[in-house]
């Protein structure tokens, strides 16, 4: 089951006695137990009718104890199982018998970080219940879920501004709830939030990977490219590391080319080069678009960058910046106009 799928299942009240919810995303495994929780108990009887266990640290057969109890004042017990791997990985033969003929009055929801449906724990779990996986949602489906949020605690959001708080916070579903809740602190109910707003408040907090540097050059993405470098140095990754890694893609797009000169298929270039299926279109379009200003003189340029790197005693931040700069046709004059001071790590 998908989790945009389990969402509208639970709101409709329909919940299952099973669960098993596994992945990255945690925050929509809390909300997803939060709404479960919800429909499932009454606010009166909550503490009575709700356990949260450990499968590292009970049982199980303590733990099938707790999910035959029938609850107090409520059609309905939740129990929530962490650690869940464990259960399915070293012990699981009691939770398979119970999974068989579970208890209806009791919604148990376990949550693990993998699964396995060669194994009869899911195969016996799916024939009555539900294992789903939370990911971090695609771009549109999080804008989405940024405007759902926003009506959630009493406010509306503008397009524009949704845009600009994932930009500005990045993809964590956590990160971006708590900056949403400390836009709406103080302020009036129904409030719309502004681009201005999100510029007062947040500041860029997400982190980057050094990976991503390579591709935004390959696209010749100015901007992008110098944004990724200067968070990289502030971050504190390594300027060689970072050089190596954009050398080696500036190399795989040129013996791209040359393949393609030598007659071969799309197909068997990414064979050769080693580039993953789910890359491969990207890796593309950096081909088609990566053109140095001075493509004679590219290598020469490489090597002399490398030996500053190794040799020189001047910043090496720097360094690489003038680097990436050559290659995309840019003057040191423009980094001021395009992204503004920022501070380096040697």
């Amino acid at each position: 089951m998908k989790a945009t799928d389990l969402f509208r299942e639970i709101r409709k009240g329909n919940l299952s006695p099973l669960y098993y919810f596994w992945g990255p995303e945690g925050w929509l495994i809390e909300e997803a137990v939060g709404e479960i929780e919800a429909k499932a108990l009454s606010p009166s009887t909550r503490a009575f009718n709700r356990e949260v266990l450990d499968a590292g640290e009970k049982e199980a057969e303590s733990i099938v104890a707790s999910l035959q109890a029938f609850p107090v004042g409520s059609p309905r017990r939740l129990v929530v199982i962490r650690q869940a791997d464990l259960a399915w990985k070293k012990t699981p033969l009691p939770f398979i018998e119970y999974f068989q003929d579970p208890n209806p009055k009791t919604c148990a929801v376990f949550i693990g970080e993998k699964t396995d449906y060669r194994t009869k724990f899911f195969q016996t779990l799916e024939k009555i219940g539900a294992v789903v996986s939370f990911y971090p949602p695609f771009e549109k489906d999080l804008y989405r879920w940024v405007h759902s949020q926003a009506e959630k605690i009493g406010c509306s959001i503008a397009d524009e501004a949704v845009a600009l708080l994932v930009e500005r916070v990045g993809p964590s579903l956590r990160e971006i709830r708590v900056e949403l809740e400390k836009l709406t602190l103080g302020k009036p109910g129904g409030k719309r939030i502004e681009e201005r707003d999100i510029l007062a408040l947040t500041e860029d907090t997400r982190s980057e990977s050094p990976f991503d540097l390579p591709p935004a050059v390959g696209r010749m993405d100015f901007r992008e490219a110098l944004r990724l470098l200067h968070k990289n140095l502030q971050q504190g990754e390594p300027p060689v590391l970072l050089f190596n890694l954009v050398v080696r893609q500036v190399r795989m797009i040129q013996r791209a080319r040359g393949l393609l000169g030598e007659g071969l298929s799309r197909k068997e270039v990414e064979g050769k080069l080693r580039v993953l299926p789910r890359k491969a279109g990207d890796f593309w379009r950096q081909v088609e678009m990566f053109f140095p200003p001075s493509p004679d003189r590219l290598w020469e340029r490489t090597l002399k960058a490398d030996q500053k790197l190794k040799l020189s005693r001047a910043e090496k931040g720097l360094i690489l910046e003038e680097y990436l700069l050559s290659l995309l046709g840019q003057r040191r004059n423009a980094v001021q106009a395009a992204e503004g001071p920022f501070p380096r790590k040697k």
